[in-house]
């Protein structure tokens, strides 16, 4: 069967108001209007809806019957209706972001804290982890988007937009270490606290290194910036970064001449072509 909606609707109204008139003024449309509507209803029903008298409209017991399941069909509709328009003007959702722990504090801290005070019923969610996981968190629909660094994702329906740049290079503590490298040939002769191999930084940093026929042999890999920060500050080595991390979290950190080699990190901001984004999520990366 083909199902008219606004024939439901009509039949709902004067079914609950059982008279023509008021059922006319809440829908705003004439009365001969929903005598039609009613009519061709009961058509497709091939069933009496309606006993008509000078009282007003009755229903049969069918018409009972019916009432019964279209107020509650229509009762749904409209709270699917008001759930939406909530979703829609923020006043309920959620964002389901990936991010690495130092994009976190370097690209979202700040937007948070700016888009909570704004929407503070939309709940924030951030997953940290390799970027490869994530990127296949988000082509399943776990995600709503990514924040990463630099790019190598080759995935027919991952879009990427830049959003940022960011310096990199190698800091140390002045009070335990001198700068007198001159080339990445000398790093190797120094102590060297870099991320783990399967992180996009330190790929990123092997590349840079083989250009410049260097294989880098770290003293430490760790999981985190945070950590090659904290290592760097106590003078465990000399560490690879993102210089703004590195300077918010300790001031006295230096970085090495060599740096002015090393170029800027680009961040981006992947999506599901496959999946369209919250109303939550569209509004947030505006406020990136």
């Amino acid at each position: 069967m083909n199902i008219d909606l606004e024939l439901y609707r009509v039949f709902y109204v004067v079914a609950k108001h059982k008279h023509m008139t008021r059922a006319s003024e809440e829908l705003h449309i004439s009365q001969p209007a929903i005598s039609q509507s009613i009519k061709k209803l009961e058509e497709q029903l091939n069933g009496t809806l309606f006993l008509r008298s000078n009282k007003g409209m009755e229903l049969t017991e069918e018409g009972k019957m019916f009432y019964g399941y279209v107020k509650g069909a229509l009762e749904l509709i409209d709270n699917a209706e008001k759930e939406f328009t909530s979703f829609k003007d923020l006043s309920k959702g959620e964002i389901k972001i990936g991010c690495s722990t130092t994009l976190t504090k370097l690209i979202l801290l700040e937007a948070i804290e700016r888009f909570h005070k704004d929407y503070p019923n939309i709940d924030i969610n951030i997953i940290n982890d390799l970027t490869s996981n994530l990127i296949t968190d988000l082509k399943l629909g776990k995600l709503d988007f990514v924040i990463f660094n630099e790019s190598n994702v080759k995935e027919s329906n991952v879009l990427l937009k830049k959003i940022k740049e960011l310096k990199q290079g190698f800091v140390y503590n002045p009070s335990i270490f001198i700068d007198d490298i001159e080339s990445f040939n000398d790093l190797n002769n120094y102590p060297l606290i870099l991320q783990q191999k399967e992180s996009n930084s330190r790929k990123l940093l092997d590349y840079i290194a083989l250009s410049n026929n260097v294989s880098l042999n770290p003293k430490m890999e760790v999981v985190s910036q945070e950590l090659i920060t904290e290592f760097t500050h106590i003078g465990l080595g000399i560490g690879f970064v993102i210089i703004d991390l590195a300077k918010r979290n300790f001031n006295d950190l230096k970085e090495l001449k060599i740096n002015k080699n090393i170029p800027n990190i680009n961040v981006f901001l992947a999506t599901n072509k496959s999946l369209s984004l919250t109303f939550a999520s569209k509004t947030f990366i505006d406020y990136l």
